[in-house]
């Protein structure tokens, strides 16, 4: 119960600070921030514990996935969240086969309906769809809406910004090896 509580205390802290905080722009955790966002040199990020949650349709995920991952932190009342998601998928949109997107939405009281109508105002794109119940928050140690980490097929974080440009989306999807 304890923990429940906690986990609300924080992501009640998330939705209030709002979107596009720079806090921690292009770091993996651990590491010093940076107040511009972009890729980790090669080989500075931690691995990532392997974690299995289930998608909005009901599948389980495990991340990591194998293969480059692009993991957005959003939710569908997040103006500015729209374009971040756009800014991914166009991101995963030059990158080369194989690597995908993970759109986590941390406000787990938005019903479906409303996530599904969210994708589809950002055109659709190709992307998991999540619906956080702190597993992933906590996990990634997630403290602004817009965080978006890229992990590369080892399950290495090569990547940590919040709202990146489709630019910069690519070219850490890039660094990732896809």
């Amino acid at each position: 119960m304890r923990a429940a509580a906690l986990m609300g205390a924080v992501l009640a802290a998330i939705l209030l600070a709002g979107c596009g905080s720079t806090t921690g722009a292009g770091t993996p955790p651990g590491a010093a921030s940076s107040s511009s966002a972009g890729p980790a040199s090669a080989g500075s990020g931690s691995s990532v514990a392997s974690v299995t949650v289930k998608t909005l349709d009901g599948s389980l995920l495990t991340l990591p996935t194998g293969h480059p991952t692009v993991i957005y932190f959003f939710t569908a009342s997040c103006g500015p969240c729209a374009a971040g998601v756009k800014n991914v998928a166009s991101g995963l949109a030059r990158a080369a086969p194989g690597a995908q997107v993970i759109t986590v939405d941390l406000d787990p009281s938005e019903p479906t309906e409303v996530l599904n109508q969210f994708i589809v105002s950002v055109g659709n794109p190709p992307v998991t769809l999540v619906r956080d119940d702190g597993t992933l928050l906590k996990h990634f140690s997630v403290d602004s809406l817009g965080t978006t980490v890229v992990l590369n097929s080892s399950g290495q974080e090569i990547y940590r910004g919040v709202d990146p440009s489709a630019d910069e989306t690519a070219k850490a999807l890039a660094a990732a090896g896809s």
